[in-house]
């Protein structure tokens, strides 16, 4: 008989295998991670541009190799206060706003048209994902309330 010590190296790495329970499907990586990764700055090494735009704001902008499953990504950030302060803007995603914002998001109505409020336990709580015409469009709470106040009210529960 074995010790029970010598099989847990064996169960942690099975438990933590591409495909598990804590990984969806695309690419075997969690999307909302990948996404939050990608706003916060992870993968601006490899973004094809990063630039000032005036008024403490940055971009950065994958079109030929973007970090999620999308033709393009567009993260335009508060240089100051960038994990609270941002836009992330998804062209031609290759998941949906519910995927993106999970099963109990709140539809609510935008002036700038139907969106998904993610739940308060999820890891996007503080974020409003629209629906846009080129794909879908992020932001948090701290970008409305400095760059687009109208977005304000969907954020309320």
């Amino acid at each position: 008989m074995r010790p029970a010590y010598l099989l847990l190296p064996l169960l942690l790495l099975t438990a933590c295998k591409p495909g598990s329970a804590a990984r969806d499907g695309a690419g075997g990586e969690d999307l909302v991670a990948r996404t939050l990764f990608t706003a916060t700055g992870s993968f601006d090494a490899q973004a094809d541009s990063r630039e000032r735009i005036g008024g403490g704001l940055r971009r950065a902008t994958w079109t030929t190799r973007p970090p999620l499953d999308a033709a393009g990504v567009v993260v335009q950030y508060d240089s100051d206060a960038r994990p609270l302060s941002w836009q992330l803007d998804i062209r031609s995603p290759r998941f949906t706003a519910q995927d993106l914002a999970g099963p109990d998001a709140r539809a609510v109505t935008t002036p700038q048209g139907e969106a998904l409020h993610p739940a308060a336990g999820s890891r996007l709580a503080d974020t409003l994902i629209l629906t846009t015409g080129q794909g879908l469009r992020v932001v948090t709470r701290g970008y409305v309330t400095q760059e687009d106040a109208a977005l304000l009210p969907a954020f309320r529960r």
